[in-house]
């Protein structure tokens, strides 16, 4: 028996010993995991000449400063802004993994895509240091228009060449060797995307991110808010990645937007950013606009809901100096009757026997997720569900399972797991 006992022992240590081995080898691993380890190898550091602290430039031929006084922008003592240098030239960092954060503008239901807010994350690994590099989307690139057209600028690569040339684009302006990862999110995922964040004023948040006039007066100014947000908003949460709220906040929102990263991606990035130090100080993450560094730009809290509050009524009561004669614009119920509108349609489609056409008017709205700029939960899941019912039945009748059961099954699944993590209160939420 004792023998039987040490010959079992031994049995499973050599199998144990041997799983090890293979793991430690990479033999035992995805592609993925392949494809991160290669990316993950150390590399020398920045030199001197290439790092972040050297690209600030002081009143130098080019350099923007903010045209508005805080008496001018009439922004509340609340949120008085501090001001900070950003640099117009991301560091030399070819060893560096990038990420691009693509926010697209397309109308509810328009299939076509224009890349408005364009940042890319050079994560230097070595150092456990970030740089965001915020790209205006009017920043002359080739969109496949002729060489005298006004057309050919950043904006306009995504609608007219596609992903990839976009990708290739933002890593060319960048001046690295390729786009390693990437984010693209429109209008209606950033909805829940701040709503999972904890924002319940979307609506602010998004007029105040968006606004070009009305607080500051240019895009190199809205893209370097823009930046500042993604900045505060990593800083907050960065000690909560491996936590099981910190991991549900990842599953969620890669679910809600298009991507190739993973959770197991993500938080491998973060623990090699951890064993660096990251975030050592105030300038573990640092911001550079493209092309044009600024001298003084506002940082605002960004982390406080009360801060998009006052800067929204700002803009609002802008507004109204500026165009006296708008109606008020009730956002809700656009969005309704967008919704309703096109359910209405693909009704009417799906017994005439047009099954293309249900697909034709449900498809965009279902990959922009258009629910989520409605307010109401209850509101949310009517229009998903009626939404994913019809298209599904419609891809059922084209003989097309596949895509049907993707969208009965695993889209409304991560909907309705994404929804409670919304609805959710975690312990270990922290506080802004």
């Amino acid at each position: 028996m004792k023998r039987r006992v040490v010959i079992l022992g031994i049995a499973t240590a050599t199998i144990a010993g041997l799983l090890l081995w293979l793991y430690s080898h990479k033999l035992w691993s995805s592609a993925e995991d392949r494809r991160l380890d290669s990316l993950l190898r150390l590399s020398p550091p920045l030199s001197p000449a290439g790092n972040a602290d050297s690209l600030v430039q002081d009143s130098a031929a080019g350099e923007f400063t903010t045209q508005t006084s805080l008496l001018d922008t009439g922004v509340s003592a609340a949120v008085l802004p501090t001001w900070e240098s950003a640099a117009g030239r991301p560091p030399r960092c070819p060893h560096c993994l990038a990420i691009a954060i693509i926010g697209v503008d397309a109308r509810l239901g328009d299939p076509t895509p224009h890349a408005d807010a364009n940042h890319v994350l050079l994560l230097d690994l070595t150092s456990g240091r970030i740089t965001i590099v915020a790209i205006p989307r009017d920043t002359p690139a080739d969109a496949g228009f002729p060489d005298t057209s006004q057309y050919n600028k950043l904006a306009n690569v995504r609608a007219h060449r596609g992903l990839r040339a976009h990708l290739a684009t933002l890593a060319e302006l960048v001046g690295i060797p390729t786009i390693h990862y990437y984010v693209e999110l429109g209008f209606s995922q950033a909805f829940g995307l701040l709503r999972l964040l904890r924002f319940d004023n979307p609506t602010d948040v998004l007029r105040v991110l968006r606004a070009r006039t009305g607080i500051w007066g240019d895009d190199y100014h809205r893209v370097y808010v823009q930046a500042q947000f993604i900045r505060q908003q990593l800083l907050r949460w960065f000690d909560t990645y491996d936590t099981p709220w910190g991991l549900a906040l990842l599953r969620g929102a890669l679910a809600l937007v298009q991507t190739n990263l993973t959770v197991g991606v993500l938080t491998r990035l973060a623990d090699s950013l951890r064993a660096h130090g990251f975030p050592t100080d105030s300038d573990a993450i640092r911001i550079v606009v493209y092309n044009v560094p600024l001298r003084r730009a506002p940082v605002y809290d960004l982390t406080d809901p009360q801060t998009f509050r006052l800067l929204a009524e700002r803009l609002r009561q802008f507004h109204r100096r500026h165009h006296p004669t708008a109606q008020p614009d009730s956002h809700a119920q656009r969005v309704r009757h967008v919704l309703s509108s096109a359910l209405s349609r693909a009704e009417q489609a799906a017994q005439a026997h047009r099954f293309g056409d249900v697909i034709r008017i449900l498809s965009p709205l279902i990959r922009q997720r258009a629910w989520w700029q409605l307010e109401q939960p209850e509101e949310r899941a009517a229009y998903r569900t009626a939404l994913i019912r019809l298209a599904s039945q419609a891809y059922e009748r084209l003989r097309k399972p596949q895509q049907a059961a993707f969208l009965r099954n695993e889209l409304l699944r991560q909907e309705e797991e994404l929804e409670a993590s919304v609805l959710s209160s975690p312990a270990e939420e922290p506080s802004p």
